[in-house]
């Protein structure tokens, strides 16, 4: 008991950390990809859309990151339930699947060699392109420095 008293808080942060570690793995090892949106899918998706609206704001962010977060132990927590409950056979089997990809269509047949010279004969000359940006960014950053 003596041993408890003494580490008490390093016993409580040492805990948080490997649960959090062991979400972590979770999540890593789960699918990002799936055309039904199952597992840690929609949290990922959800994640991204609040990112992208942040526009670099650091705390809203890592409000995305938490939010993120709490969402994958969500996924993680109803996978125990409906396992308890038996409605799926492993606390696993909703995020650790084989994910359904999308099939290809038509478009996905053209060539991508075919695009790349497409896009070479409507593309002007791309050294020279490169060579006249490099100067005007030469240009720019002289300007900036003498003001």
């Amino acid at each position: 008991m003596r041993f408890m008293r003494d580490h008490w808080f390093g016993i409580l942060v040492s805990g948080v950390t490997f649960f959090f570690l062991c979400v972590f793995a979770i999540v890593l090892a789960a699918p990002r990809q799936d055309e039904q949106k199952r597992g840690f899918v929609p949290c990922i998706e959800a994640m991204a859309e609040k990112l992208h609206t942040c526009n670099g704001k650091n705390m809203c962010v890592l409000s995305s990151v938490v939010d993120n977060t709490f969402c994958n132990i969500g996924v993680i927590g109803k996978g125990v339930m409906l396992w308890i409950s038996k409605k799926q056979p492993t606390p696993w089997s909703n995020y650790l699947f084989t994910p359904e990809t999308k099939r290809p269509s038509a478009t996905d047949d053209i060539e991508p060699e075919e695009s790349l010279a497409e896009y070479y004969l409507n593309t002007p000359d791309i050294a020279a392109e490169m060579s006249e940006l490099q100067k005007l960014n030469q240009k720019l950053e002289n300007d900036d420095h003498d003001q």
